[in-house]
This record gives C-alpha cells, structure tokens and sequence, in this order.
C-alpha cells in the first residue's frame, strides 16, 4: 500500500514549497500534486519524481478526478494539504457573481468535500493541514468574501481536529498574514502597496509542518500574526475594521 501525500495548488507558492518538502520525507512514496496547469504539474515533476500529477480545476468545488483515484489505488494517505485558494480584493456591491462563487467553491466547498473523500483512506499518524489566514481573526472590508471563506476553513479545521482524536489523525490550520507569493498583487492603481509583516512561503510551510507533526490544531506563523491574533481578541470588531479600511481603503 503506497504511503501518499495530496497537495492542492500544489505548483506555485506555498503549495510549491510543501511538494519540496515532502518529496524529501523517506515515509511518502508519492506526492498527489493538484493543480490547474497541467504543463506546470508536469514541471513540476521532472523536478521531484514522487509527484504524481492530478489536473483539475477547483473552481467547481470539487476535484474530479480524485474519488476513482483514491478508489483505484486504496493508498494509505499519510498528509493531506489544502492549499489552493483565491481572494478577490474589492467592494462586495461592485463583486459579480463568478467572483463570489469562486471564493466560495475553492475556498471552502473544495477543501470540505477533498478532506470527506480522503478521510477513509487515513490512518493513526495521517495529518490534515488547511491553509487558511490571518483574516479569519477579524471580517475585512474590501476582502469580506476571502475573510468569510477562511473564517469556515478555521471553524471547520478546529472542529473536525477534535472530532477525528479517536482516530489519532491530527487536523492543523494555518494561519498566516500576508504571504510574498504571486497571488498578491505588487500595484493597484498605480499606487505599490506596502504589505505589513510579509513573510515567505517556505516560513509558512516549515511551521506548519512542525505545528501539525505536534498534533497543534492551529499554526500562526510569523510575529504579525501572531500579534494580530491577540489583537483582534482583544480590540473592539469595529475599530479594528475601521482602522483596516483607513489602511487598504487608499488601494480600492
């Protein structure tokens, strides 16, 4: 039985550093590595040989191709990562409806459905690891659907953690603040935009390794967000929305 890792998003970013670390992990024979691109899975291959490329489009909500093979290979699925994700940065009024499902359907429905169907393939020791964000911590207007969407993968994350226990299957959310990847944009408007407490991808993914290794239901890494979890506990949900809007509202 084929001792394997599944990572969404799994050619770029965040998602690019955990195929580089677990392709060295002597435990994991192959790395289920899911994305859009297929010219980019298939680079990705060359790079590291345990990844076995699955092509699918999350923005339906599902990942198609992954129940026959689950079901075809019956393998022991040792860390699951749900790493893709999208956000949209602008005025919910002025949002159309693709935008909307979109968020909704990679951010939430997919991660929900990928981690139902791989759940019977894991065993004692196998770890979930969502990437959720430092904007679960507080709603954010200007990014209210990205916010919402993590604010579920959190919820849902810590949940599920507590009631897969009995099965010694760990369920870790991560939860950084901005991320020096290319699903940000350098620019808007001509205006560069100055992102507080960035950190990079192979941060994230390092911490969240360890974090989930140690059974943690939660990963928060770099001092930012680390403060920004506190903050939020502890400041008024209004001013901290006011204060967000007086940062971000000049990029808008």
């Amino acid at each position: 039985m084929a001792k394997i890792a599944i990572v969404t998003g799994a050619s770029g970013g965040i998602g690019r550093v955990f195929t580089d670390r677990i392709s060295a992990m002597e435990d994991i024979d192959e790395i289920w590595a899911v994305g859009r691109n297929s010219e980019k899975l298939e680079a990705l291959r060359s790079v590291y040989p345990k990844v076995v490329p699955v092509s699918a489009d999350l923005s339906d909500g599902k990942c198609e191709p992954l129940p026959n093979m689950l079901k075809s290979n019956s393998p022991d699925v040792r860390i699951l990562i749900n790493n893709a994700g999208v956000g949209y940065m602008e005025a919910f009024d002025k949002m159309p409806a693709e935008h909307i499902l979109r968020v909704c359907n990679i951010n939430c429905t997919a991660p929900a459905l990928i981690m139902s169907e791989v759940l019977p393939y894991m065993n004692e020791g196998s770890r979930v690891i969502n990437i959720s964000s430092a904007s679960s911590f507080q709603p954010n207007p200007y990014l209210a659907m990205y916010s919402a969407s993590k604010v579920f993968l959190k919820n849902l994350s810590r949940a599920v953690n507590r009631e897969l226990k009995s099965r010694g299957i760990t369920v870790t959310c991560v939860c950084p603040g901005w991320v020096d990847t290319g699903m940000l944009p350098k620019e808007v408007k001509g205006r560069k935009i100055n992102f507080v407490g960035m950190i990079k991808p192979e941060r994230v993914a390092d911490k969240a390794l360890k974090d989930s290794a140690k059974g943690k239901d939660m990963s928060v890494p770099g001092l930012f967000s680390k403060y920004f979890r506190i903050y939020s506990k502890v400041t008024p949900t209004r001013i901290i929305m006011d204060l967000w809007v007086a940062i971000i509202g000049k990029y808008v």
